[in-house]
């Protein structure tokens, strides 16, 4: 986006007799927001400097101003005068003499609840319940952020056939046709810029096979399905196994215009509660040597993360609300990539045809999360994983087993000696730990732990949902 220099008109300077050059500072401002530049207040205390034309705004550092400043005089074959501004120029471009631009309210261009947008360099599409139009830039209503515009073509007819991006979600989703349907919701509640505080949730990627010898599988398409929601999309990505929680400057590469925060690759050690706040009462970015700024919760961006690991939370409905989980199929791996099935690399490999099917079953995404919401997959190995993890492999084996009955109270001594007789190398571990198990057992699996002591003999009870204990089953 540029101003158009040959349409201004506005001297800003003077030339005495003796040709000593004077720069007029109330013109020089006239001149610069005549130019486009503004000042939009971004908190009480602060404001940025933004570029507007008739359809775009973006945001600038004030060099960009003195930049424009200097190519103008210089068009024009006034360098006396532009000498005269270098010499100034500290004076005449500094924060207190901007504070006097015009100033304009801080563009707020996300989409609404009914209907999401794709700027493309050539048109725009809107995308809703029904239907796809296209747009000319002059047809959009109000302005929207330069940094939205992709810069790719898209054509005005979209093509229905399958991309090759669909065909990789749908090995992605098991070939399963309902998980496909809950990964193309996914896919467009992360697309769609419209958050819902009420209703907003970290979206989880993890692998539906997960080894728990300390090992990651990894190669599954997590990374390279976020990467092509970054195709349309503001997404920033944050390194998952270096995440710095408590650094003050842990967000500064969040942008009021950012879509998606992306963790890559938490650890196993990782829990959503760190990110609770962020998912739910908006952020507070603090970047170097800048006023801190908070981006409230419906203008948040939303949150995305993927692990080779069962993500760890508090537990309970708080926790469960706070989340959708997706499991990956593994049909990719380290051997078998999706370069190997296409026999081309994504993105950097794709002609204007294979580009133009990816952003319409992009866009598709977006229409079947605004036709359905966010559907929740079913779990396929979730639960047990989850399990395991806060547990151990062997645990919940033995517990599959059935050996252990609910509503009736059982010896704690009983239960842990058969527990060590089927797995020996457990003989060191401690009465207390197989407790801890038990009760982790009873809170996923939606029982109800008790214990009691009588003399010397402590027993446990697990009782299901609305069973109550008698004598009779002691």
């Amino acid at each position: 986006m540029e101003t158009k220099i040959d349409e201004i008109s506005i001297k800003f300077w003077d030339i005495d007799k003796k040709g000593k050059v004077k720069i007029l500072q109330n013109k020089l401002l006239e001149f610069i927001s005549k130019s486009g530049f503004a000042k939009a207040e971004i908190t009480d205390m602060d404001y940025v400097l933004v570029l507007e034309s008739a359809n775009t705004v973006k945001e600038v550092a004030d060099y960009v101003i003195v930049d424009f400043i200097k190519n103008y005089l210089k068009k024009i074959k006034q360098l006396e005068v532009y000498e005269a501004f270098i010499i100034g120029s500290s004076g005449y471009i500094s924060k207190p003499k901007l504070r006097f631009l015009t100033t304009v309210k801080l563009l707020n261009d996300r989409d609404n609840s009914n209907s999401s947008w794709f700027h493309f360099s050539n048109l725009s599409w809107q995308v809703d319940k029904k239907s796809f139009k296209n747009r000319s830039r002059e047809e959009i209503p109000g302005k929207i952020w330069e940094s939205r515009i992709l810069p790719y073509d898209c054509y005005t007819a979209l093509d229905d056939d399958a991309s090759q991006f669909q065909k990789f979600c749908m090995n992605i989703a098991g070939n399963d046709k309902k998980r496909f349907l809950a990964l193309l919701t996914i896919i467009g509640y992360l697309l769609h810029r419209s958050q819902d505080p009420s209703n907003a949730k970290a979206i989880i990627f993890v692998d539906e096979n997960i080894s728990f010898d300390g090992t990651a599988n990894g190669g599954t398409g997590k990374s390279l399905l976020l990467r092509a929601i970054g195709k349309c999309r503001e997404l920033v990505v944050m390194d998952g196994k270096n995440m710095k929680t408590k650094s003050w400057f842990k967000n500064q590469r969040i942008n009021r215009t950012s879509d998606i925060v992306f963790y890559d690759d938490v650890g196993k050690d990782f829990s959503l509660e760190e990110l609770y706040s962020m998912i739910t009462t908006g952020i507070e970015v603090e970047k170097k040597y800048k006023t801190a700024e908070y981006i409230s919760p419906e203008n948040a961006p939303k949150i995305c993360i993927s692990s080779n690991y069962v993500v760890k939370g508090t537990g309970g409905s708080t926790d469960i609300r706070r989340r959708c989980e997706f499991e990956v199929a593994n049909h990719y791996n380290e051997n078998f990539t999706p370069e190997d099935e296409f026999g081309n690399y994504f993105f950097d490999d794709w002609d204007r045809d294979e580009w133009n099917r990816f952003f319409h079953f992009m866009m598709s995404c977006v229409q079947q999360y605004l036709k359905r919401g966010l559907i929740i997959p079913k779990p396929i190995n979730l639960k047990k994983n989850r399990l395991i993890n806060a547990t151990s492999e062997e645990f919940v084996a033995f517990m599959d087993l059935g050996l252990v009955e609910y509503n009736k109270w059982i010896s704690k001594k009983d239960v842990f000696e058969l527990f060590k007789k089927e797995y020996v190398h457990y003989n060191n571990l401690a009465p207390h730990q197989m407790t801890k198990w038990m009760k982790e057992y009873a809170r996923q699996s939606g029982l109800v732990y008790e214990d009691r002591k009588s003399g010397e003999k402590y027993d446990f009870y697990l009782k299901t949902i609305g069973k109550e204990a008698s004598d009779e089953e002691e």
